[in-house]
């Protein structure tokens, strides 16, 4: 049944005095629930609203039928007051208009009953209050074990009959437990007078739970575009992405969408518990265009997965999505570490479409079976020859496998070498790269490339530049043991060009290693040479031995 007849049906409800009852099913969190609140609040406003009296009960937790009515009556509300949960004052007013129906007699405590003593008075006394009034049953498959299926329809069918009220009832059939599916199906025909399918579209669900705004429209596509029709995790989506959003602000749109593109993605995928949704691992280590074209054979599964994936523009992770994933993970934002990023795309986008460019190129790939592969290797060489900058490691070992696909293993060669020339000044790219998820770079040449020059960067690197990184956790064991072979003229030098509390913390480094007896000897190296150095700056004048003296050092 579609959405528009469900809130037909629905409104139809809502207008009319007439006793009835109609079940809302639906698998969980496709916002039956929501989509009834949204409803009975618009209906209350439109003054389409027949019932004076409303009462919202779940049944999660309730275990007799005493327990039942009582929390009908404690939840009983005005028709001019839904939308605002019940409180202790509402439940007072309830209590007063009881007494009042009584002739004014004080019969309960302005306060929770308590059920065991006054359990016999509630089964009688809640009935008196409830004349024609509307009554929400959720949760119906999460009730108590001690409770049964056909005891709670019994008391609907008195509560239509005999109170004439109206009851809707909540339920994800699909999570019934067997007895309970089976007193369902024997006895609906003849307490539920009219039963609803509760399966939105994407598209309806958007319509149900976003709100407006540039936010919302900008969720819009990527939700209807993933056919996400759970309303709890769209819902997440939107609150996750009034986290985001604000830190974006400076920011062009492009930058916004992009990331409300993932955070969609990722979000559907961390909380969904649809089959349909793609594994939240699987999608966070597809780290190039190319993942497809792995050499060990996937799964019917990931085949699936790889399928949705290559719908959603051939999404794979790159560092921004990484920042996005961390928001997703943990639940709140880090703003430096999201500008940072997002920065390095915005650069991106204002390099004359990299971007763009590179997605032609898999696109050249992937979306016909011409037989043009000089179209596509000529795509992707001037792809890299005017984006190598923009084109991240991951996507770089891609495409020089499949050009080896193709028998091109001169050109891939060759691409390797443009890209590392045009970033051979970014040594964090290639140790990070060499250091990344297992298997994120797989191509032999690329690595040994990569790590080719990595080696010859730091063999030129300043002993300065080691030494911040190896004090500050960081480092390499190669930088380490480029620190060790330095010269202790290097260290004396370095001592000297340091100032304030840097000079403190790398002296305590490097000396830390002789302090404590332990360590390589690499490390044992720095200790040594580091202190001939202290003792060659302490005998330049009485001041400096009085410097060098405070870390240990004697120059006599």
């Amino acid at each position: 049944m579609s959405i528009t007849l469900i809130k037909q049906q629905i409104n139809r409800f809502l207008s009319s005095q007439t006793p009835e009852v109609i079940s809302i099913k639906g698998a969980w969190g496709v916002g039956k629930t929501y989509a009834w609140n949204t409803y009975l609040v618009e209906a209350k406003n439109r003054n389409r609203l027949a019932p004076e009296k409303y009462a919202y009960v779940s049944l999660f937790g309730i275990n007799s039928l005493a327990e039942l009515k009582f929390a009908i009556f404690e939840n009983l509300i005005d028709r001019k007051t839904i939308g605002r949960k019940p409180s202790l004052a509402t439940f007072q007013r309830n209590l007063n208009e009881l007494s009042r129906l009584l002739g004014g007699r004080r019969l309960l405590p302005g306060s929770r009953v308590n059920l065991e003593r006054f359990g016999f008075m509630i089964e009688a006394l809640a009935f008196l209050s409830l004349d024609k009034t509307l009554i929400c049953i959720d949760d119906f498959e999460r009730k108590g074990n001690d409770v049964e299926t056909r005891d709670i329809l019994g008391l609907i069918t008195q509560l239509k009959e005999q109170k004439k009220c109206k009851i809707v009832l909540i339920l994800n059939d699909e999570n019934l437990d067997d007895e309970a599916s089976v007193d369902y199906v024997k006895l609906r025909e003849k307490v539920i007078d009219t039963e609803l399918r509760f399966a939105p579209t994407a598209e309806d669900c958007v319509e149900i739970a976003l709100g407006t705004g540039k936010v919302a429209a900008l969720l819009r596509e990527p939700i209807v575009r993933l056919g996400i029709n759970n309303i709890r995790v769209i819902k997440k989506i939107e609150s996750l992405a009034a986290l985001l959003a604000p830190v974006l602000k400076n920011f062009d749109d492009a930058i916004l969408k992009q990331a409300l593109k993932t955070l969609s993605l990722l979000t559907w995928c961390f909380y969904s518990q649809s089959s349909d949704a793609p594994n939240y691992n699987f999608v966070i280590s597809r780290t190039s265009s190319f993942d497809d074209l792995n050499e060990e054979l996937l799964s019917t599964q990931q085949l699936h997965w790889c399928a949705i994936l290559r719908q959603y523009d051939n999404f794979s992770m790159d560092e921004f999505d990484r920042r996005i994933a961390c928001l997703v993970e943990n639940g709140y934002v880090n703003e430096a570490d999201i500008q940072a990023q997002a920065a390095i795309v915005q650069r991106k986008i204002a390099a004359a479409g990299s971007e763009h460019s590179f997605q032609e190129a898999w696109r050249r790939f992937y979306e016909s079976f011409d037989d043009d592969s000089q179209e596509v290797i000529k795509c992707l060489s001037d792809s890299f020859k005017d984006n190598a900058r923009h084109i991240s490691p991951a996507n770089l070992d891609g495409t020089v496998r499949l050009l080896r696909h193709l028998g091109r293993n001169s050109v891939a060669g060759k691409l390797i070498d443009l890209y590392i020339d045009m970033r051979r000044d970014e040594a964090a790219l290639f140790s990070q790269s060499l250091a990344a998820v297992p298997a994120e770079i797989r191509d032999a040449e690329v690595i040994e490339k990569f790590t080719r020059q990595l080696r010859e960067m730091r063999a030129g690197q300043p002993l300065r530049e080691i030494c911040a990184k190896l004090a500050d956790g960081g480092g390499s064991d190669e930088e380490e043991e480029r620190m060790s072979k330095a010269e202790v003229a290097e260290y004396v030098r370095l001592f000297k060009e340091l100032k304030g509390p840097e000079l403190t913390h790398y002296v305590d480094f490097c000396l830390s290693f002789g302090r404590r007896g332990t360590g390589t000897a690499s490390q044992r190296n720095i200790s040594e040479k580091a202190t001939e150095a202290l003792k060659i700056i302490g005998r330049e004048s009485r001041l400096n031995a009085s410097r060098v003296s405070r870390f240990g050092i004697r120059v006599g």
